[in-house]
């Protein structure tokens, strides 16, 4: 049976993936080592097939490869590491936001801080908007706390780790804020609505942003992914009988914004700025922005 030399040169990993899909086709094939190359050394391979199967072999493949294409990711964004478990400001947070639920229970005044700094449409449209901050700071009870403080472990941890420190706090602010402003403007009425869950869908969104934005490709249908992704997580995290799903989507929405802007800037100013000096500056903004907010509803 004579052969015909189809591939060459392939390493081992796809020289495997072609050899199992011609074995799923019944293909007949035979697989060689490249000449020159130590038993030890993975090495390159050449595949070969009898010449009357070589046109269904090159089809096979070639279907293959068509139709999982929209289901791979860029080799990029999956190359870039990022925990949970490696962004410490993510845990302050965290800290921050069960000690004002403690403290606010234990003196008593739980109740007043959320109608001194829930956001709702009447309010934001009087003119106090600092309550769009404010808000994501309070929750109603210990199962809603909860429930965040696992969301902020889930999204906003990540997106800290990616981010650093300063920035992703910042990032973090920014959409919740603005996911809270955009649906008090669609909510013509004194419901108070609290909780960091706007923030954490934002962050769900942002990095939704972070893996369609890779520099330098055309776009191509699996840049999408990520964004049904997070919309189908959104979905799954905004069950609940009190939940502001509003609220959920403008924050999922506005962190997709934000991070569609913030990341190109990010590798630009990442060459001009050391992250050791714009970490803390972003830092220090986001601690006046929280003071201001604050100190305004006082």
């Amino acid at each position: 049976m004579e052969m015909e030399k189809i591939f060459n040169g392939l390493p081992r990993k796809k020289a495997d993936l072609i050899l199992l899909i011609l074995a799923s086709q019944g293909i007949t094939h035979r697989v060689e080592k490249q000449l020159g190359q130590h038993r030890s050394d993975p090495g390159q391979f050449d595949i070969l097939v009898p010449r009357e199967q070589a046109g269904a072999a090159f089809k096979s493949v070639d279907q293959y490869f068509r139709e999982n294409k929209f289901f791979r990711l860029p080799k990029k964004i999956q190359e870039v590491k990022i925990s949970s478990f490696n962004a410490p400001a993510a845990y302050v947070i965290m800290v921050l936001l069960i000690a004002i639920h403690l403290l606010s229970v234990k003196l008593g005044i739980h109740r007043e801080m959320i109608l001194k700094f829930g956001a709702s449409s009447m309010y934001i449209g009087q003119g106090e908007t600092f309550r769009a901050i404010t808000a994501l700071f309070l929750h109603s009870d210990g199962q809603h706390l909860l429930g965040n403080l696992a969301g902020i472990l889930i999204f906003a941890a990540p997106l800290i780790s990616l981010c650093g420190y300063g920035t992703g706090p910042l990032l973090l602010l920014c959409a919740g804020t603005c996911g809270n402003l955009v649906n008090a403007y669609f909510h013509q009425n004194a419901i108070l609505s609290i909780g960091a869950s706007t923030a954490i869908m934002g962050a769900a969104g942002a990095l939704a942003a972070y893996q369609m934005g890779s520099p330098g490709q055309p776009f191509k249908l699996n840049r999408l992914i990520p964004l049904f992704a997070g919309a189908t997580l959104m979905g799954l995290f905004s069950q609940g009988e009190n939940t502001d799903v509003s609220a959920h989507v403008f924050g999922f929405l506005a962190g997709f914004f934000w991070g569609f802007l913030f990341f190109p800037f990010n590798r630009v100013f990442g060459r001009v700025l050391r992250p050791e000096l714009m970490e803390p500056v972003a830092l220090v903004l986001v601690l006046l922005i929280l003071g201001s907010a604050f100190w305004t509803g006082l």
